[in-house]
């Protein structure tokens, strides 16, 4: 294989710019061929500043395109299993934005297809690449903090207006927080443990009129070992420094605490990590999150092997957001 991966990145807004920087940032195995977006001057602005070969308006030219082997999909949610199942068929390596579809069905299919036209599918869980997060990890195989009691989670940040449209929609969306916060904290709970919950109970609400889906939310996952973790989530946490700013706290309040029959974890925002109290990871995020992403989804396809957060990895968090919706919905326990 060519030591350069040739890339095109669907969907050329606001999120796709970590990505292109990114690309842009690791030129040695990684050669961005387009960009595209249905609306014309969006693709070709990214391809300018980006110095992309070309630009698409219709994702069917792109993935027709012979010189682009690896896509990176930074579409809204109800778009990804569509356009996943069409850039595996045309046997294109897949970096998809998180989450991996909207449901558990739709996330099968795409898994289906990946494997059945060989191609690497990485999702974008891209906070697991902190360096607090990281070494989280690291510190926890190594038996310091001994078996998880409990992982307590809490993620609170004031967003007034959808972004962009799509938001507004509880279907395109998949729900609203749950998705867009919660899947990553879904996938680190699942990622440091190792394990996967037996039970979920999910408590949520929709305050906030400029949308459909759920801006508060309250989740319990229930283990077959002596471990639980819970999480608690909002749009709604306004303090002086957001009230009127109209979208989003600066920095949300985000705090895991990972209890722990040896020790305590302690990470603070996303940068900080204290061991029982002491500071063990702190200051600033080098490389990006998104840096160490690319290069991770561009490793998997140069050294032919799966990528760190697979599908199988994806699958697993859409199978708990859907028992969250469903528990929410029926004010029920989901057993898995």
């Amino acid at each position: 294989m060519s030591k350069q991966v040739r890339l095109a990145v669907i969907g050329s807004g606001r999120v796709a710019y970590t990505h292109l920087t990114a690309i842009n940032d690791l030129k040695d195995k990684a050669e961005l061929i387009a960009t595209v977006d249905i609306v014309e001057e969006v693709a070709k602005e990214a391809a300018l500043k980006f110095k992309a070969k070309r630009y698409y308006t219709n994702l069917d030219d792109a993935l027709n395109d012979k010189e682009i082997n690896s896509v990176v999909i930074c579409l809204p949610h109800y778009l990804h299993k569509d356009t996943c199942i069409k850039a595996a068929k045309m046997g294109k390596n897949i970096l998809i934005e998180k989450p991996l579809t909207n449901t558990v069905e739709e996330a099968k299919e795409v898994i289906e297809t990946a494997s059945q036209n060989d191609i690497k599918l990485m999702v974008g869980q891209s906070q697991r690449f902190h360096t607090a997060a990281m070494e989280s990890k690291k510190i926890f195989n190594s038996g310091k903090i001994g078996e998880i009691i409990d992982i307590s989670v809490s993620l609170l940040g004031y967003v007034d207006k959808p972004p962009t449209k799509w938001w507004t929609s509880k279907e395109k969306t998949g729900g609203l927080l749950i998705p867009l916060w919660g899947s990553h904290i879904i996938d680190y709970i699942l990622w440091l443990s190792g394990k996967f919950p037996k039970r979920v109970y999910a408590e949520t609400l929709s305050y906030n009129p400029n949308w459909e889906g759920e801006d508060e939310a309250s989740i319990i996952l229930g283990f077959e070992e002596n471990m639980m973790a819970n999480i608690v989530m909002s749009y709604n946490a306004q303090t002086s420094q957001s009230a009127g700013e109209g979208f989003i706290l600066p920095t949300p309040k985000y705090n895991r605490y990972i209890i722990g029959t040896e020790g305590t974890l302690h990470l603070t925002d996303y940068t900080e990590l204290f061991l029982n109290e002491e500071l063990i990871v702190g200051g600033e995020q080098k490389p990006s999150i998104f840096y160490l992403q690319m290069e991770e989804f561009l490793n998997s396809i140069l050294e032919d092997r799966e990528p760190s957060i697979s599908g199988k990895d994806g699958f697993r968090v859409i199978q708990v957001m859907e028992a969250c919706r469903v528990s929410a919905e029926k004010h029920e326990i989901i057993r898995f």
